[in-house]
């Protein structure tokens, strides 16, 4: 009969229990940082792909701010010339006919601004990549002020519709209709229509004063407009200043 003898196992001395328990903790501790370096590391770089694109979204709302101001000044100009001939009661009623008609075609005067990489970083939860919380209150509050544009597109439409709504109490339905077939398609009949003159439909002092009423509170708008856009161009030429700074970006 065989006799199986059971291999001795060397026990373990509390030195050992402790230099294999001190090993799986630095191995864990370690992985635990290497971990967050590689996280840090990826948030440092995913912060600075979204400063270096919200700084292009920025540049073109202050380039928009600028064409927009121009616009309004426009805009305000056109309006200046209807009220001045309609209280000289100037003879020159085919500019007022031309100008009046090319208000109500001409498009907004409100910006439509790009805010696609704040949108981005909201909708994704990306702001949390954002370490320095001033940085990310900027980006909020310009933001935010972006937001008024949308209510002020509002308001300058409603102020054309009653421009179009008080125009048929002054000018020639027939001649407006004139008109935009000759703006629309660059005719030759434009100039031809201007210089002729055509006559106001009426000369009632309470239904030029309803125009004119309505071509104020438009021009009033236009000069907001003005003011707004050249504030919102310093903030966002303050924010560009501020990413660029911070992310030491000099493109």
């Amino acid at each position: 009969m065989e006799v199986h003898h059971h291999p001795k196992v060397e026990k373990k001395n509390f030195k050992e229990y402790f230099l294999e328990f001190l090993m799986i903790f630095l191995a864990v501790t370690l992985g635990f940082f290497a971990e967050n370096i590689r996280e840090n590391i990826s948030d440092n770089k995913q912060e600075n792909e979204y400063a270096r694109s919200m700084i292009i979204d920025l540049k073109n709302d202050a380039n928009m701010y600028n064409s927009f101001d121009s616009l309004s000044l426009g805009y305000c100009n056109m309006v200046d010339t209807i009220l001045g001939s309609l209280k000289i009661n100037s003879p020159n009623t085919g500019k007022m006919y031309y100008l009046a008609r090319r208000l109500t075609m001409l498009g907004s005067a409100a910006p439509s601004l790009n805010a696609k990489t704040y949108l981005q970083m909201t909708s994704t939860g990306a702001f949390r990549v954002i370490k320095h919380q001033r940085i990310a209150d900027s980006i909020a509050l310009y933001y935010q002020l972006m937001k008024s544009f949308d209510s002020w597109s509002d308001i300058e439409r409603t102020r054309v519709n009653s421009l179009i709504a008080v125009n048929d109490k002054l000018f020639n339905a027939d001649v407006f209709f004139s008109l935009y077939k000759a703006i629309e398609f660059k005719s030759d009949s434009l100039q031809q229509i201007i210089n002729s003159n055509p006559a106001l439909i009426t000369n009632d002092v309470h239904d030029i004063n309803a125009v004119k009423m309505q071509y104020q509170y438009y021009y009033g708008f236009l000069k907001l407009m003005i003011v707004r856009d050249l504030f919102a161009s310093a903030q966002a030429k303050k924010l560009i200043a501020v990413l660029e700074k911070e992310y030491h970006i000099t493109e």
